[in-house]
């Protein structure tokens, strides 16, 4: 009878936790594990685990309540919300995680009496033993990614994207595969980590913890999405002669991945970013790749550089619709982003950025998004001053832009969906990247 008492264990009690904060309290997750005493605590094996849950949770959020549904009487009481949050939970390690089902029942059934739910511990025990046993059969039901998005995203994805709104949710609910880009000498590094070396120069890995992993304390490397890497790519494209000793600002440049690309590449840069605290991580990481570009603190709406610079990236910001593999606390979000706010932003700085440039000058605007409306609609019609600077397919480097029945030869920009790198001919290796959109501009 005491062995019944016992508490749930800790890893599972910091993922209610951190759920609820993500969940019921709307906080990022990055947030919430930043905030939280109870993470910090937990030994490191414990983190992953904790995290793969919690990762696993954001995702198949829509699919567990539809398959909880489906058990229970009726529904569960509006006030019982963390009640909820444990029956998904345990729904989620029934069926996807891959957790003992004994020991997923059990720590359901703690967690709810720890959670002040005693008089739900019977219905948990009994709904869950039945899911427990049709788990099997439940995995070969067919996929509905959409049921897993807000109703915000479904709206905004089949505006946008039509019929192939479900394929685009399905890519952005895979996990991401642990892409790293080396100073120079990829093919090294993919040996050397047991990656595979994309055509553009990105080191492509199944998995790994990072800090642990061979050259990074070496500062031979940093983490960046493969298609995070496009944008820079663009700048030193946009010059035959490279970007040795250009002047190029990187604008909201933190934590650093595009900082340390135009750095690798021989740029003078300078990183600009309107938050501190983001400011930090860039300095921590240019420190151990022992890079030295110049880091301002500024607002890109108000400040100017002295003279005029020969290049600008600017990824602005956004909804970060296309990172949602990385981030899939966003999927809890059932309020939408303020895209009237961000437009605004998103506008301002482009127009600001392009005042920057000398004549001849370069800007690459990008947004870590799929929504049209931070992207194409943000650069059309074209500045004043600018005129557009096509992007080839070549210098996509492996990338297929997106296209639908309604292209057209003159759309503006490249249109990277979470699809797009096409690596089919590569055995093994996890698929995807983030979803942005990408345009160019030369100065008159």
């Amino acid at each position: 009878m005491k062995s019944l008492q016992k508490p749930a264990s800790a890893p599972r009690q910091v993922v209610i936790s951190l759920l609820e904060a993500v969940i019921n309290k709307t906080q990022p997750l990055q947030d919430a594990l930043v905030n939280s005493n109870q993470w910090n605590s937990l030994e490191p094996r414990d983190r992953r685990f904790s995290r793969r849950l919690i990762a696993t949770y954001l995702r198949r959020r829509g699919d567990a309540a539809h398959v909880l549904a489906r058990y229970l009487s009726k529904p569960l009481h509006s006030r019982d919300k963390k009640a909820e949050v444990i029956l998904l939970l345990a729904v989620v390690e029934l069926v996807w995680a891959g957790s003992d089902s004994h020991a997923g029942v059990d720590q359901a059934v703690r967690l709810m009496r720890g959670a002040g739910y005693p008089h739900l511990t019977g219905l948990a025990n009994a709904v869950l033993r039945k899911i427990a046993l049709d788990a099997e059969a439940i995995k070969l039901e067919p996929e509905t990614p959409l049921r897993n998005a807000p109703k915000w995203l479904i709206r905004a994805l089949k505006d946008d994207w039509g019929d192939d709104a479900e394929g685009i949710m399905a890519h952005l609910l895979t996990p991401p595969p642990l892409d790293i880009r080396s100073k120079n000498a990829a093919e090294k590094w993919a040996e050397t980590l047991e990656g595979t070396a994309l055509p553009h120069g990105t080191v492509r890995l199944n998995d790994g913890m990072v800090t642990a992993l061979a050259g990074y304390d070496d500062g031979e490397w940093w983490v960046q999405d493969a298609a995070a890497s496009l944008p820079a790519m663009l700048i030193a494209s946009a010059f035959n002669g490279g970007i040795k000793d250009k002047v190029v600002i990187d604008l909201c440049s933190a934590p650093g991945g595009k900082t340390a690309q135009l750095c690798a590449n021989g740029a003078n840069v300078i990183a600009i970013d309107a938050s501190s605290e983001r400011l930090k991580t860039l300095n921590i990481n240019m420190k151990r790749l022992n890079y030295t570009p110049e880091v301002i603190t500024a607002d890109g709406m108000t400040w100017s550089p002295k003279t005029p610079v020969d290049a600008v990236l600017l990824d602005a910001p956004c909804s970060a619709t296309g990172t949602i593999r990385r981030r899939p606390d966003i999927l809890s979000h059932d309020t939408p982003p303020n895209l009237t706010q961000l437009n605004a932003l998103q506008r301002g700085l482009f127009a600001a950025a392009s005042r920057w440039l000398k004549p001849g000058g370069v800007i690459v605007f990008a947004t870590c998004s799929i929504l049209k409306a931070e992207g194409e609609a943000v650069v059309t019609p074209i500045p004043e001053g600018l005129k557009e600077m096509p992007i080839t397919d070549d210098e996509l480097m492996g990338f297929s832009r997106y296209k639908t029945a309604h292209s057209k030869t003159e759309d503006i920009g490249a249109r990277i969906m979470p699809n797009a790198l096409n690596l089919d001919h590569l055995a093994n290796i996890p698929q995807g990247n983030d979803g942005f959109f990408l345009a160019r501009f030369m100065k008159s």
